[in-house]
């Protein structure tokens, strides 16, 4: 990774951290909307300096979409199911995660795949797209996914009303 793209990449993280942050303490709503804003665009940073531009698109619409509803005037909070002391072990454990993931950036290297052509069939595909831009990849199947749900909601919704 040159150094142009590890800025990019942490300062992306560290808009990405200032909105979480914002969304964890700031008091009002539309602060705490603002701040998932701020964590959508920081992960569309982190996603465009990784080459993952759909990736990045999708985050940022996702992020915005989320900060608007939490926004928004009909927010309601609801009340916790769990105690203080598991909300607690699920912090320690995303922490944990955390340590983990910085751990394996630090010490990890990009993945380089290389197609050299012969037979382009289904499986040598499949290893240029996962290769390359496995996120993108998995981006693209949740959006088939809620497509289909949305076109069979429909569906259905139109023969109920028959």
């Amino acid at each position: 990774m040159d150094s142009l793209h590890a800025i990019g990449f942490y300062v992306s993280s560290g808009v990405s951290v200032a909105g979480a942050l914002g969304v964890a303490l700031l008091p009002r709503r539309d602060q705490r909307g603002v701040g998932m804003g701020v964590v959508g665009l920081g992960l569309a940073g982190l996603y465009v300096s990784l080459s993952a531009g759909f990736v990045a698109i999708l985050a940022l619409v996702c992020y915005l979409g989320a900060a608007w509803l939490l926004a928004a005037p009909q927010y309601r909070s609801l009340e916790s199911v769990t105690g203080a002391t598991w909300r607690q072990i699920g912090a320690v454990a995303a922490a944990g995660l955390l340590a983990l993931l910085a751990y394996a950036a630090f010490r990890g290297d990009f993945v380089h795949a290389v197609y050299f052509g012969g037979e382009f069939g289904a499986t040598a595909l499949s290893r240029v797209v996962f290769a390359h831009d496995a996120l993108a990849t998995e981006a693209i199947a949740a959006l088939v996914l809620v497509a289909l749900a949305g076109a069979t909601a429909a569906w259905r919704v139109r023969e109920r009303s028959r």
